[in-house]
């Protein structure tokens, strides 16, 4: 490994062209005004990232209503459905429920004297 070293230690393996950066100033200014001022860019290349992303979101939107419900399972969502009208039907019983019941003036305070402090009994008591 040494000897590699020092045979490539003093040769130069990269070379440029004779005259190569005494042109190079010309040669580069040459290529700027051959190119001119840079165009501007259209309404659709800047509409175009906002384009792409309205579609990402109609994609998405029309992926979730119409192929996922597909690819549910449609004993899930008989499960579901069967809980849904049980826990309905168990809320409208508690709604019956309260509509029937309508304790006098007298019961309320009593219940407020025993279940509560004396600032809802007094308050209780004013009306």
């Amino acid at each position: 490994m040494d000897n590699l070293d020092e045979k490539y230690r003093s040769k130069n393996p990269f070379s440029v062209p004779d005259g190569y950066f005494d042109s190079l100033e010309e040669r580069v200014m040459e290529r700027v005004k051959e190119t001119g001022k840079p165009k501007r860019a259209g309404a659709l290349q800047m509409l175009k990232p906002y384009l792409g992303l309205a579609g990402l979101f109609v994609f998405a939107m029309l992926f979730v209503q119409f192929l996922l419900p597909r690819l549910v399972d449609d004993n899930e969502m008989l499960a579901k459905k069967t809980e849904q009208k049980a826990s309905a039907a168990q809320e409208e019983d508690e709604y019956i429920f309260d509509t029937d019941f309508d304790p006098s003036r007298e019961e309320i305070i009593e219940y407020l004297s025993q279940e509560s402090d004396v600032a809802d009994f007094l308050y209780a008591e004013r009306r």
